[in-house]
C-alpha cells in the first residue's frame, strides 16, 4: 500500500460504509447505461457485493447463487408456464414482488436447510475446519430480489455479461484507487451493512415487514395511483417504525437533498441539458453522498467520538429515489404522507401477524406434556479448584487454539442470546436457587458454553470446543461492590489475565470478563474487542461495566513507544516502566486509592 493516504472520508461514517462502494457502483452503473444501455436497475447491487468480496467472498457467492435460482423459479412458473397458458406472465410491480417472496423463501431453505449440511459434509470430507456458520450465508434485506431482477430484462445468459462487468470494474476502483489512496477501508464488515442486514435468522420480523408493505404499496399504487417510485421504498421505510428518530432523518435527508438538487437544476449548465434517467439518477446521489461527506467533516469536529452514521438516513439510494420522484412529480408532502401512511398501516398488520406466528407453538403443544425441570435446565459444573489455576488452564487454552482466523464473530441472533443469559445473571440474587442457576446454565450452553461453580461463590462462563474465541466470564455472587475487571488483551500483553484475576478476588468485584482470543487474530479485524462493539466481551460490559469498571492493559512496544518518551527503542524490559491508571471520567468509587 501507497503511502500517500488522502483522508477524504470521515471516520465512523463514509470512511468504512457501503454507501461509499454503492457511490462508486451508481457510477459505473450510469456509464454503461449512457454508453451501451444496459439496464439501471438494480444499481445499488454492484457496490453491495464488492465489500463481501473483499471480506467474506463465500457469502457473496451464495447471494449470486440464490439471486440466479430466484430468477430460474420465478421464471419457470411466470414466463415458461404462462406459454402454456396455465396464465398470463407477470410484469412490472406483480413480477417483483413475486421475485422479492421467492428471494426470501430461496434464502431460508438455503441458509437454514441446505447450506449448514453443505458446510458440515465439506468439514467431514476434506477434514477442514472451515467456518461454515458465518461464510455460508447470504446477505441483505433486498439484494438477492435485485440482483434476479437486473437478469430479467436481457436474461439470465445476456444479463450475467453486465452485472459482471459492472461488479468487476467496481471492484477495481474500490480496491486499487479507494482502498490505496484514500482512507477508506472495509476492514470491518460488522459496521458497513445495516443490522437487519447482516443475518436472516436475526430478523424474521424485519421479512415480514417487508412483504407485507411491498403488497399494500403494490395495491395502493394500483387502485389510487399512489407514487412510491417502487414498491420497495415504503418496505423500508417501514422498517424504521421502530426507531422514530431514524425516520425524521431520513425523510429530513430526502427533502435537504430535493431542495438542494433543484437549485442545482436551476444553473444554465444543467437547463442547456437533459437531465433525466441515469444523469439525473446521478446528479441526484452526488448530492446525496456530498451531503453525507461534509456532514461528516464536521461531525468530527465537534462530536469525534460519536457515529455519524447514525445520524444518516437510511438504506444507500433510498432517500435519492424518494428525491428524484418528489421532484418529478412535484408532489413532496403527498409523496410522504402516502408513504408514511402506507408504511404505518402495513407495520401494524405485520407486528399482529408476527404476533399471532409466535403464539402456534404454543397452541400446537397445548396437549403435550410439559418437559421436565431435567431437561430444561443445566446444572453448574462443582470445581474443586481455585479460581487462579482455573484462569491458568483457560490460558493455556486461549494459546492451544490461536490460529489465524480463530475468532468466529456471533451473528445477530448470538449475540441478542447473549445478552439475555447475562441480563439474567446480572439479576441473580445473592443466594440464587438452584432452578436459577440451571436456567442460566442452560441459557449459555446453547451458545457453546457451560458454566462451572468454583470455591462456592464464582460462576465461571468456559468456552466447550471447539473455541470461538468468545472469552471467559466470571460472576461474583459474594461481590463486595459493583466493579468490573476487564482483560481485552490477554494474548498479546504478558501476564494481565493472572494479575486480572488476582485484582478482582483482591477487591471482591462483581464481575470478571477476559477476552477469548488475539485481538489481531482475525484478518478482517473482527477480533478486536477494543474496536468491535459485537463481540461478547462487549454484550458483557453493557450489562455489568457501565458504571465502574477496571480494564487491566500491559505494556507492548507499540503501546510503550506512544506512552513513553524515554523508553529505549529494541528493550521491552515492561517492568521497568512505571506503573498508570488512566481514567476515562471519574474514579470508580470501588478503587479505594488510599
Amino acid at each position: 500500500m501507497t503511502d500517500f493516504i488522502l483522508p477524504i472520508f470521515p471516520a465512523h461514517g463514509l470512511a468504512s460504509s457501503v454507501v461509499t462502494t454503492v457511490w462508486i457502483g451508481v457510477w459505473v452503473s450510469c456509464f454503461f447505461n449512457l454508453r451501451l444501455g444496459w439496464v439501471m436497475s438494480g444499481m445499488v447491487v454492484p457496490g453491495y457485493l464488492v465489500p463481501l468480496i473483499l471480506v467474506k467472498p463465500w457469502a457473496a457467492v451464495v447471494v449470486c447463487i440464490e439471486a440466479v435460482v430466484t430468477y430460474w423459479i420465478v421464471w419457470f412458473y411466470s414466463t415458461y408456464l404462462a406459454r402454456r397458458g396455465y396464465w398470463t406472465d407477470f410484469f412490472g410491480r406483480d413480477r417483483f414482488f413475486a421475485l422479492l417472496v421467492v428471494s426470501v423463501l430461496v434464502r431460508i431453505i438455503f441458509d437454514i436447510l441446505i447450506l449448514p449440511d453443505i458446510g458440515a459434509f465439506i468439514n467431514e470430507t476434506f477434514a477442514i475446519n472451515f467456518d461454515y456458520t458465518h461464510n455460508l450465508q447470504s446477505f441483505g434485506l433486498i439484494v438477492v430480489a435485485l440482483i434476479a431482477n437486473m437478469f430479467w430484462k436481457p436474461g439470465l445468459r445476456n444479463g450475467l455479461l453486465p452485472v459482471g462487468c459492472i461488479t468487476l470494474i467496481t471492484y477495481l476502483i474500490v480496491r486499487y484507487l479507494l482502498m490505496e489512496f484514500t482512507n477508506f477501508s472495509v476492514g470491518n464488515l460488522a459496521y458497513m451493512y445495516e443490522d437487519l442486514a447482516a443475518s436472516m435468522l436475526a430478523s424474521p420480523k424485519a421479512y415480514i415487514i417487508l412483504l407485507a408493505t411491498a403488497a399494500l404499496a403494490s395495491r395502493m399504487n394500483r387502485y389510487y395511483g399512489w407514487e412510491f417510485n417502487g414498491i420497495l421504498i415504503p418496505s423500508l421505510i417501514a422498517l424504521q417504525w421502530y426507531r422514530p428518530w431514524k425516520l425524521l432523518i431520513t425523510f429530513g435527508e430526502t427533502l435537504l437533498v430535493l431542495a438542494l438538487a433543484s437549485l442545482v437544476l436551476r444553473l444554465p449548465i444543467f437547463q442547456r441539458t437533459t437531465m433525466e434517467g441515469a444523469r439525473k439518477i446521478l446528479l441526484f446521489f452526488n448530492i446525496n453522498f456530498l451531503l453525507k461527506l461534509a456532514l461528516g467533516h464536521l461531525w468530527l469536529g465537534y462530536l469525534p467520538d460519536s457515529n455519524v452514521s447514525d445520524f444518516y438516513g437510511f438504506g444507500y439510494l433510498l432517500t435519492t429515489l424518494m428525491a428524484i420522484k418528489m421532484h418529478d412529480k412535484s408532489i413532496p408532502l403527498i409523496m410522504t404522507r402516502a408513504t408514511l401512511q402506507t408504511s404505518l398501516v402495513s407495520v401494524i398488520v405485520a407486528s399482529l401477524a408476527g404476533f399471532g406466528l409466535t403464539l402456534v407453538p404454543n397452541l400446537l403443544h397445548l396437549k403435550t406434556k410439559a418437559p421436565t425441570a431435567e431437561h430444561q435446565l443445566v446444572e453448574p459444573l462443582q470445581r474443586s479448584t481455585s479460581l487462579v489455576d482455573l484462569v491458568r488452564e483457560e490460558k493455556v487454552r486461549l494459546y492451544q487454539g490461536l490460529h489465524r482466523n480463530a475468532y468466529a464473530a456471533p451473528q445477530l441472533a448470538e449475540l441478542e442470546l447473549l445478552e439475555t443469559a447475562f441480563r439474567s445473571l446480572s439479576a441473580m440474587t445473592a443466594a440464587p436457587s438452584p432452578e436459577d442457576l440451571a436456567r442460566i446454565g442452560a441459557q449459555l450452553g446453547k451458545l457453546n458454553f457451560r458454566v462451572e461453580l468454583v470455591e462456592s461463590r464464582y460462576l465461571c462462563m468456559v468456552e466447550n470446543d471447539p473455541r470461538r474465541g468468545w472469552g471467559f466470564f466470571v460472576f461474583n455472587m459474594d461481590a463486595h461492590n459493583r466493579l468490573l475487571v476487564e482483560v481485552p488483551a490477554p494474548m498479546n500483553e504478558w501476564g494481565v489475565m493472572e494479575a486480572g484475576a488476582n485484582i478482582f478476588q483482591g477487591l471482591g468485584a462483581r464481575a470478571f470478563a477476559v477476552a477469548g482470543t488475539s485481538r489481531y487474530v482475525n484478518d478482517n479485524g473482527d477480533s478486536d474487542v477494543l474496536v468491535n462493539p459485537r463481540t461478547p466481551l462487549a454484550v458483557f460490559h453493557r450489562q455489568f461495566g457501565r458504571s465502574s469498571t477496571l480494564q487491566l492493559r500491559g505494556y507492548t512496544r507499540s503501546s510503550s513507544r506512544q506512552l513513553s518518551n524515554f523508553y529505549p527503542a529494541g528493550s521491552l524490559a515492561g517492568e521497568e516502566l512505571p506503573s498508570t491508571l488512566w481514567l476515562m471520567k471519574d474514579l470508580p468509587t470501588e478503587l479505594n486509592m488510599g
